[in-house]
Order: C-alpha cells, then structure tokens, then sequence
C-alpha cells in the first residue's frame, strides 16, 4: 500500500495530507484540476497537478514529479498564491471543451450563412425602394451587382469554412506549456469587454445606437476566440513536449495563426449579423424618409462594407493559414541547407580519402 503523503493547494487555500489513492479520486471527481498545486515530502516545491505522472492519465495511483534528489527532506513550501485569471480558465475550460466549442462555431457559421441570405433579401428591398424614390436604372444596376457579389461571397465563405477545419484537424503541433494560451485567452476576453464597454460609452455620448452592433459583434468574436485559445486542444496542440527558444517561438506564432483561423468563422458570423442589421437599418431609413439621402447612403455604405469584410474573412483566413505554413517550411528547409552542405562535403571527403588510400 502507497503511503506517500500529498498535500494540496486550491483556491489558495492548502488540503492534506492525503494518500496516493485519495489524491487520484479527488482528480477524477474534478475536485482536483490539472492547474492546482501539489507537494509531497521529498519535492523541493510546489508543482502543477499535471506534472504528476499518473494523475490524470488513467494510471492506478499517482507517481511523484521528477524532482532533483536532495540530501534531506526539505520542510513543505508555502504554497504560492495563484492569480485569479488562472483560477477563472481553470473553472471555465471544463466546462467549455472541443466539442462545445464546435457547436458554436457550426452556430456563428449558420449566423453568417443565413445573414448573407437576409442580407440579399433586404438588398432587393433597398433597390425596389431606391427605384420607387427615382432613378430606378441606377438603383436596380447596382442592387443585382450587389446582389451576384453577396451570392458569391455566401458560396466562398460555406467552402473555406470547411477547409479551414480540415487543416485545422491536419496540423497537429506541440507547446512546452500553457503560458502563451492563457495569456492569449485572457487578453481576447478583456479585449472584447473593452470593446464592448467602448461601444456601449460611445453610444450614450452620442445619444445613438448605431456603435453598439459593432461592440456586440467584435465582443462576440474576441469571446469565441479567447475560448479556443484557452483549449489547446481545440486548436491539435498538445503540451508538455521539450523545446528550445526557437522552436518555442515558432510554436507561438503558430498558436496564434491556427486560433485566429479557427476564430475566423465566429467573425464571420458576427459580422454579417451586424451588417445585416445596417441594411435592414438603410431600409427603414428610405422607408421613413427618403428624402434624407446623406444618413441613407452612409447607412447603405456601412452595411455594405461590413457585409463584404465578414464574408470575406473565412477567405482571407484560409489563405493566411496557407501561406504561413507555406513561409514556415520554406524558412525551415533554407536553416537546414548550411547542415546538409557540411554532409555533402564530409561525403566528398570520404570518398576522396577512400580512393586516395586504393591508389596507395
């Protein structure tokens, strides 16, 4: 029977003793999370709970951390105190895994997918009403060109969407630890506060609305962002593989890149919501008004370009995704030339050295 004592941290608050056994029970109840702290005689510190071989893995008890040995048993450590953003994705990240991360990203890409088709309905509205106001030729032109351009980008965004998750799937990758994740989650989620605080300020200042559907959408994609930065996971990296500073620096990048594409189709989504909302907007302003053409067309260009930025977003994503694995492997391949001129040349040595000694 083990009788390792373990002593635990969570919530800043230090548990223990107890047993090998009891310590595993407490990981698969969940009362026990890969972040919290654990020490046991022996150990010089404290350290992650994922860090114990056998914890969560599935294995019957869990084993010690590879520590350095040490001549006496050092009295425990304080434990240290952890920071609350830690605490907040520890709580948060269970309840939130790959798979429901997948079904929001499938719901803000039927958002964009419907969206785009209640944005090509409102279209024609607009253009039956700019031809009713006068000018019909010129509104009627520009609403079916606008109208094929929005057909085409619907048609683009459905097929990168699915590329997008493909090469998502097709790139596995590898992190020393999870620092860069929680940062990059942390720094969406405030991002996307401010932005909607922001939106919020603006709009009452200016006694209108019209900031706060761009608040909401970029709070809504910076959200679904910091949710997929905070499950590496979600993005195929598994963590925990040895690296030295360079190869940690490109698997940052490359975090960053795969989380931006995977986030891709929640902008889209909440984009063309927005956009959609201004063209339905233009159309009640010429509905109650056409004479105020000024507030009209801007209304119209507003919803047009946010309209064709998000749709084109899943685009520029995939070709994005693309050329940095692309410019990655080429760079790759040219740091690795010096190395394979040196065996070339040890090669031709050899031989030479080989034929000089037949001759002799």
């Amino acid at each position: 029977m083990n009788s390792v004592e373990w002593y635990y941290a969570r919530d800043n608050q230090q548990t223990g003793p107890v047993s090998s056994a009891e310590l595993k029970q407490l990981a698969a109840a969940g009362r026990l999370s890969p972040g919290d702290l654990v020490w046991r005689e022996g150990m010089s510190e404290w350290a992650e709970a994922r860090n114990v071989r056998g914890l969560f893995d599935g294995a019957s008890a869990p084993a010690a951390v590879e520590t350095q040995p040490v001549e006496t048993a050092p009295q425990m450590p304080a434990a240290p105190m952890r920071h609350p953003f830690d605490a907040l994705i520890d709580w948060f990240r269970p309840r939130c895994d790959v798979g429901r991360i997948d079904a929001i990203s499938r719901f803000f890409r039927a958002c964009g997918m419907y969206g785009l088709l209640a944005a090509m309905l409102l279209t024609v509205v607009f253009s039956v009403l700019m031809a009713l106001e006068g000018d019909p030729v010129s509104a009627l032109v520009s609403g079916v060109a606008f109208l094929v351009l929005l057909a085409a980008l619907h048609y683009a965004a459905g097929k990168m969407c699915d590329s997008l998750d493909r090469l998502n799937a097709a790139a596995a990758e590898s992190l020393p630890s999870e620092e860069f994740p929680r940062v990059l989650a942390m720094l969406n989620k405030a991002l996307g506060v401010v932005a909607l605080l922001g939106a919020i300020a603006a709009a009452a200042q200016a006694s209108a609305f019209e900031p706060l559907p761009f608040g909401i959408a970029a709070f809504l994609a910076l959200g679904f962002m910091s949710l997929t930065a905070a499950s590496p996971a979600a993005l195929y990296f598994t963590i925990g593989a040895e690296a030295g500073v360079a190869e940690q620096a490109l698997g940052v990048i490359t975090y960053l890149v795969k989380a931006s594409a995977r986030a891709a189709p929640a902008a889209f989504g909440a984009g063309v919501l927005c956009g959609t909302f201004w063209m339905g907007y233009a159309c009640y302003l010429l509905a109650l008004d056409g004479d105020n053409l000024s507030s009209i067309k801007f209304t119209t260009a507003t919803a047009c370009f946010t309209l064709v930025s998000a749709a084109l977003l899943p685009l520029a994503a995939y070709i994005t995704f693309l050329l940095y694995y692309f410019l990655r492997d080429l760079g790759l391949k040219v740091l690795e030339l010096p190395a394979k001129f040196d065996e070339s040349a040890n090669a031709a040595d050899n031989v030479d050295s080989a034929e000089n000694t037949r001759d002799n």
